[in-house]
């Protein structure tokens, strides 16, 4: 049996996987059915795939709310410098916290980079006086703040995206996809 995974370990996407993921990213409601008509699939296929890209991990379904909606009026993205023997640890005990949302480990600038959401100034005080320098580890830190989002969705290339659609009429006829048709010059 054949896996679907790559020797690095990543899923092998077709274009039709590539495509699914395209109308789940501009439309995150959009139901199986509705993505079946606009891509000229069964259903059933759409499910099953669908269904595949969230168990490996592909895909996740979750809402994203946006916090300075929710009451938050401040949304500060942390870099931290940290011993590199304490990474992990203290990764874990940022992610534990309630007003954090986001933690990674990187490379670059600085080692862990962290995203909190406060509803004051004192709250964001209290967590960069009081509790960062409790957390052992924690050499130094940069704080910025968050004033306007312009883009908070995935956007970029996925991996099997560049291949042509195959509509439902030419899978069944064994066809490859027609080649895009050249619109025809306007007689002057």
């Amino acid at each position: 049996m054949k896996s679907n995974k790559s020797p690095v370990g990543e899923v092998r996407l077709s274009a039709v996987d590539a495509q699914i993921i395209r109308c789940l990213n501009e439309d995150a409601r959009i139901s199986a059915a509705a993505i079946a008509e606009r891509l000229d699939l069964p259903e059933s296929t759409v499910r099953y795939r669908l269904g595949r890209l969230v168990k490996t991990g592909v895909i996740e379904f979750t809402a994203v709310p946006n916090p300075l909606h929710l009451g938050y009026q401040i949304w500060a993205i942390l870099e931290i410098h940290a011993e590199l023997a304490r990474l992990r640890d203290i990764a874990r005990e940022l992610a534990s916290r309630p007003e954090v949302y986001f933690v990674s480990i990187t490379t670059g600038n600085y080692d862990i980079l962290v995203g909190a959401v406060f509803r004051s100034n004192e709250e964001m005080l209290e967590f960069i006086t009081a509790y960062l320098p409790r957390v052992p580890g924690i050499i130094r830190t940069t704080t910025s703040t968050v004033l306007d989002v312009v883009k908070r969705f995935l956007t970029f290339d996925v991996p099997g995206e560049t291949e042509p659609p195959v509509k439902a009429s030419e899978r069944r006829r064994g066809r490859k996809p027609a080649a895009p048709k050249a619109k025809a010059a306007k007689p002057r």
